[in-house]
């Protein structure tokens, strides 16, 4: 089964964007979240949301039936 890319150009750079601020605030701006738990799980959250981000494959998206990608 090939799995089809569902996430267009605009969603992408989104996801990259919000993803990077939620890495760099539970990651690198520890101060910002002192929870432990709240920040390894926005920690998750943003490392999940730039893996989706790059390889354009949504698996929520796919079970939802979204596609946000431009058909050519």
């Amino acid at each position: 089964m090939k799995l089809e890319q569902n996430i267009g150009k605009l969603d992408r750079i989104l996801r990259i964007g919000i993803s990077s601020v939620l890495i760099y605030i539970s990651l690198i701006d520890t101060e910002f979240i002192a929870d432990p738990v709240s920040s390894g799980l926005l920690a998750f959250f943003g490392l999940a949301n730039l893996f989706v981000a790059l390889i354009r494959i949504c698996p929520l998206y796919t079970l939802a039936g979204i596609n946000t990608c431009k058909l050519n």
